[in-house]
């Protein structure tokens, strides 16, 4: 007898996570449940859709909503976690029950947009679903311990951060929250995330003062230095510090965002010309997205659309083609507006299309080319970047 999908009772919940980590955490001494404590905790169950055959669940997918601040922009999305189907009960389209369960549970909670990681061998899974492979979201660097010297080491204290220590931890909130790209953290989820499994956490200060932090992990899920804000200055010293504390033999990968960064900046000077594509990094993979909305998306991101058509004028019609929503964007010299009206000329494209157009095309994708002046106006406005920091991946 198949029961499901629906959200995971407390009854289920330690069958699930015993699951997810006989797939995922096999051979580690990690658990899903502190790996990714924002996705799987019992406040967050009815997010996690579970199909269940014969009193035993086979499949789980869970979802869980997350706010992207871009610049003026406030963009709401779904991260698609662990997709997990017990190894007896594959290819019977158990997990696609569930995926498409999330889909409409966004749906319902009206986030115009999901975001997921993976491996290129999973993609036509959720290609299935509307989900697509998009361009690189990052960067990649590599450090390695004799490369301290390129690094000063600038007149500040260097300590470990323990989580008991609230003045430092209010200090680290404030300077992550004045970045001006980022994902919203509540104060609850920068604890969380402050103090996942297998990271360390060291600051820079100038006495009492917090002059930067950086977060450096080991686990199989967040190896590397996967964060740091702050002065440049004290930024330099922790990586220096950092690489002085290491195996002679081992390798650093730094991971970063696309969007400017004290860190990024830094790396950058130190290491001109070295970035590669952040999905090469161990830990990564590749992200999809899938558009649930085109409205709600293109009106959560007008700022954006405005930014980038202040020498536009003319107008574009988009429609989805397996839903058939239109949306009409009218540019005059940096006005937009937005409607839901369809032209004769609108340019149908599926959402699969729709979402390479926005956000870029992966490398092994063919891109959506359009000419004439509706190609010309769609390259200045897109694509658009989500900046979601590595510590924010789940």
């Amino acid at each position: 007898m198949i029961d499901g999908p629906h959200g995971c009772r407390a009854s289920e919940f330690e069958e699930v996570i015993a699951l997810i980590n006989s797939v995922f955490r096999t051979g580690t001494d990690q658990d899903i449940r502190t790996d990714y404590p924002l996705v799987f905790n019992q406040s967050k169950m009815e997010y996690m859709r579970i199909l269940k055959v014969d009193g035993v669940v086979v499949a789980h997918v869970p979802v869980w909503g997350r706010e992207a601040v871009v610049g003026e922009d406030r963009l709401r999305f779904g991260i698609i976690s662990p997709t997990v189907t017990h190894p007896d009960y594959r290819r019977r389209g158990y997990a696609t029950q569930c995926l498409r369960d999330c889909v409409r549970v966004m749906e319902d909670e009206g986030w115009p947009l999901s975001v997921l990681w993976t491996l290129e061998a999973t993609f036509p899974f959720y290609q299935q679903s509307g989900w697509e492979a998009v361009g690189s979201q990052g960067r990649l660097y590599r450090l390695f311990p004799g490369e301290h010297t390129l690094f000063e080491d600038g007149p500040f204290d260097v300590v470990r951060w323990h989580s008991t220590d609230t003045d430092s931890f209010d200090a680290m909130m404030k300077i992550h929250a004045a970045e001006p790209h980022r994902i919203a953290r509540t104060g609850e989820e920068y604890r969380a995330l402050f103090t996942l499994p297998k990271t360390k956490t060291f600051l820079a200060t100038h006495g009492k003062e917090v002059i930067a932090y950086m977060i450096f992990g080991e686990g199989v899920n967040k190896p590397g230095l996967i964060e740091g804000g702050g002065d440049k200055a004290g930024l330099e010293t922790l990586v220096r510090h950092l690489l002085l504390n290491r195996a002679s033999d081992s390798e650093i990968q730094v991971l970063l965002p696309l969007v400017p960064t004290s860190l990024g900046q830094l790396i950058e000077e130190k290491k001109p010309g070295s970035g590669r594509p952040i999905e090469e990094a161990n830990g990564v993979g590749y992200q999809m997205m899938r558009i649930n909305s085109l409205e709600r998306l293109l009106r959560q991101i007008e700022h954006h659309l405005r930014s980038k058509s202040a020498d536009i004028r003319g107008e574009v019609c988009l429609v989805c083609q397996e839903t058939d929503e239109a949306v009409t964007l009218r540019f005059r010299d940096g006005g937009v507006d937005l409607s839901t009206e369809r032209s004769a000329d609108a340019l149908v494209l599926t959402r699969r299309q729709l979402t390479q157009l926005i956000f870029g095309s992966h490398p092994a994708a063919k891109p959506v080319e359009i000419s004439g002046e509706t190609g010309k106006i769609l390259q200045t406005i897109f694509p658009f970047y989500v900046p979601i920091w590595e510590l924010d991946h789940s």
